[in-house]
């Protein structure tokens, strides 16, 4: 049904215009002077009946709102399918035999409020990274330095010199000063492996900045990643770049 309903430009065109904000039946056929009222009413029968689209009628109006819900529970459902076949396939009979593989996702959500405005978090974050990020947290005695280069395309890794390290993850949105997401990969060394993606968003209130670090990840997962990777983001910017910035 979703992938039905999405299939129509003009479907996917009224989502598009309702992602940036919820609109009127009537202010939608405005923007598609070439149908008709009706024609866009059954478009939207459509949208909604793939749960696509909510709405709600306040007065003499029929508001339509934007749902990711079921495009992201479908994102996750394929995504752990992939995984899970690219993993399967890499083994040997004799490995496949021998461990037990499960495919799982799990989310973990922290939030650290920091004393300072959101202009000073981010510059720390994004230009001092290497400042602030535990010793502990780095993968080689070698590494000499931590760098998360803020642009799309940008890599988040460890700096060991000469053209030696770790890539993290890789820099897939940038929204400045306020959110940055991130894609990346877990060996089995890790945890994994398995496929993170990590948001941060920095929201300022009152005198201080509220960091949000949103992580997904999806494959093979061990049992206690989610409490690690909880514990490390923790300590890495409630302890590392909160203290930095405060100090």
């Amino acid at each position: 049904m979703i992938w039905k309903a999405l299939s129509d430009p003009t479907r996917r065109s009224i989502l598009n215009l309702l992602k940036k904000a919820p609109k009127t039946t009537g202010e939608l056929s405005l923007e598609f002077k070439d149908l008709s009222r009706y024609a866009i009413m059954k478009h939207l029968g459509i949208l909604e009946k793939a749960m696509l689209v909510k709405t709600e009628k306040k007065g003499k109006f029929r508001w339509n709102y934007f749902n990711a819900t079921p495009l992201r529970n479908s994102y996750e459902e394929w995504l752990s399918k992939l995984i899970q076949l690219q993993y399967f396939t890499d083994q040997t009979d004799e490995e496949m035999d021998t461990q037990s593989k499960s495919i799982s996702i799990t989310n973990l959500n922290l939030e650290i409020p920091i004393k300072a405005d959101v202009n000073s978090v981010w510059k720390a974050l994004t230009e001092e990274t290497g400042k602030w990020w535990p010793n502990e947290y780095y993968t080689s005695s070698k590494t000499k330095n931590f760098i998360l280069e803020a642009k799309l395309g940008g890599l988040m890794y460890e700096d060991a010199g000469e053209s030696e390290g770790l890539v993290w993850a890789i820099v897939i949105g940038i929204n400045s000063p306020s959110v940055i997401q991130l894609k990346g990969h877990l060996s089995p060394q890790f945890g994994g492996p398995a496929i993170s993606f990590v948001t941060i968003a920095l929201e300022e209130k009152q005198n201080e900045t509220l960091l949000k670090v949103e992580d997904s990840v999806f494959g093979y997962i061990s049992a206690d990643l989610k409490t690690r990777l909880t514990n490390n983001w923790q300590a890495i910017f409630g302890e590392g770049l909160k203290n930095h910035i405060e100090m």
